[in-house]
Order: structure tokens, then C-alpha cells, then sequence
């Protein structure tokens, strides 16, 4: 799409360093629990929900989804000096995505707001991160992580002119799509109920999965990550929440920072240690997806 065409070359810019605070919380394992509220706000979006239900896999193999999501975009914040090719790769393989939607409306994955909401999303849900379930952040440090997320979408394809320059204008554009953008999209209700019911992996056994997953884990993440969006957009998405859910919410995020605190860290960076283990593989595929696209 040609909004993207003029974004500049970043052939000879460097990465974020591995102790940047966004590389920090980008890998944090708190960032992959709400990772769902991410989403829930991406699909809302009429391009990203429509780019979900013709072009996904999410329904029917959400683990697999999330694999091939979830890690190949935070790769962005860990790739340091290959961050650009890769980035070019990122953009490349989404060309194919786009269609006409359940009412009528021509939309394509490159159309800039949509493309930077992805990213605007993993924004939000880090400051979540960092300050409902982890230390909490200072003015300046909003400001720092604001400006990491700002890079990773440079270097996946947005123009200049397509993302904020900075944090005030960046909640301004984020409070005007939440409020004027995003609707109640069907993918809406396809990630909740994949969420709170996702489908058997093989080879683990239903008996097995669905009392874990199906009564525990999903209704948890459900909870969790309905609380966690800004009360406008759980109003316009139809989801209910209680002042006794909020005090909930709070006793769960102080159980979240403890278990912090004993958890090795190979696993507190569990996104960092996936992403560079597996570069080699997730390049690869990136590149190939781009080919193809």
C-alpha cells in the first residue's frame, strides 16, 4: 500500500540494545499474560479484526498463532544490528493480507493506523506490565519505553509521519482510535471464546487439557485480561467488570509482582531467551513469508 512506500531506509540503524527499558519489558513474562488484551484491542480494530477472521489460523490453532506471532514481533526489540532486514521482512509478508470485510469495507494490513495499532498495543500492554503488575514507572521511563516502540515500528515499514513522535501526541492518536476506531467486531468474540476454550493440542489428551485450560487458565486470562483495558474500550466491547473484579484484579497483580521476585531469570526474559534461541529459525521463516508474499 502506497502509505508505506515512502518510509525511510534503515539499512545502517541500529537495533534497540539488549538494556533498553523497551528490550527490557518487551521481554518480560508478565508482557506474554497480557499479551490477550493486546490482542482483544487489535482485532477491534475493523482492519486487524477483518485481517484475523479471512487471513488467521487463530480459531483453530491458537498456539500455533500465537507461536507465529508472538515471538517473530518481539523479535523486533532483540535483533540489535539485523533488526532492519528483518523489519523489511516483517512489512513484506503482510502484502498479501487484505480483503473486504463482513460489512462491505475494503481494508489491507499496510493501512497505516491499523499497522501501527499492532505496535501501539504492545505499548499499552507493557505499561500495564510494568506498572500494575510489576514496579512502576516513572514520567521519564513512560517517555523511554514510549520511544522503543516508537523504533520497532520504524523498523517494521511505518513512515514518520504514520506514528507519534512522541509519548502526549502518542496518547492522544491511541485515546482517539480506542474512542472513533474500534467496534465490536466478531473476531471480538472469536478470540474470547478461543481464549476461554482453546481447542486440544495434540497429541495431549481432552482429559487432560480441557479441566486445566478450559475451567483454570482461560477463564483466568479472560478475567485478567478484560480488567486490564481502559474502561472505554471494555464498555464499547460489550464486557462487564465490578468494582469487586477491580479489587480482585489488585490482589492478583500483588500475587503476580511476588512470584516475580523468585522466578530465575531465564524465565522473568522468557521472551528475549525464545527470540534470540530461536533467530536463526524465526528469520528464516520471516524471509520466506516475505518471499512468497
Amino acid at each position: 500500500m502506497a502509505g508505506l512506500a515512502d518510509a525511510s531506509d534503515r539499512t545502517n540503524h541500529p537495533g534497540l540494545t539488549s538494556g533498553s527499558l523497551t528490550a527490557r519489558w518487551a521481554a518480560d513474562w508478565r508482557l506474554i499474560m497480557l499479551a490477550p488484551s493486546a490482542l482483544l484491542l487489535q482485532v477491534a480494530h475493523p482492519v486487524i479484526g477483518s485481517g484475523v477472521a479471512e487471513h488467521s489460523i487463530f480459531k483453530t490453532d491458537p498456539i500455533g498463532r500465537f507461536d507465529r506471532s508472538y515471538w517473530p514481533t518481539l523479535a523486533l526489540a532483540f535483533y540489535g544490528d539485523d533488526t532492519a532486514a528483518y523489519g523489511r521482512d516483517i512489512k513484506a509478508m503482510h502484502k498479501p493480507i487484505g480483503g473486504t470485510d463482513h460489512a462491505g469495507r475494503k481494508y489491507h494490513a499496510w493501512e497505516p493506523e491499523a499497522y501501527f495499532f499492532v505496535l501501539a498495543t504492545g505499548y499499552f500492554a507493557s505499561e500495564i506490565a510494568a506498572t500494575r503488575f510489576g514496579p512502576g514507572l516513572t514520567a521519564a521511563q513512560r517517555v523511554e519505553l514510549y520511544a522503543g516502540w516508537r523504533q520497532m515500528a520504524l523498523f517494521a515499514g511505518l513512515p514518520e509521519r504514520a506514528v507519534p513522535q512522541d509519548l502526549p501526541s502518542f496518547r492522544v492518536w491511541f485515546d482517539t482510535v480506542l474512542d472513533e476506531r474500534l467496534e465490536r467486531h466478531p473476531s471480538v468474540g472469536d478470540v474470547l471464546a478461543t481464549m476461554s476454550k482453546p481447542p486440544v493440542p495434540q497429541p495431549i489428551p481432552a482429559w487432560l487439557w480441557k479441566p486445566v485450560m478450559w475451567r483454570i487458565v482461560g477463564p483466568l486470562a479472560c478475567w485478567v485480561n478484560t480488567g486490564v483495558l481502559p474502561e472505554g474500550a471494555r464498555t464499547r466491547l460489550g464486557l462487564n467488570w465490578t468494582d469487586r473484579d477491580e479489587r480482585r484484579l489488585d490482589q492478583f497483580a500483588a500475587v503476580v509482582r511476588g512470584v516475580d521476585k523468585v522466578l530465575p531469570r531465564p524465565l522473568r526474559e522468557i521472551t528475549r531467551v525464545v527470540a534470540l534461541r530461536r533467530k536463526e529459525q524465526i528469520m528464516a521463516n520471516v524471509r520466506r513469508a516475505a518471499a512468497a508474499a
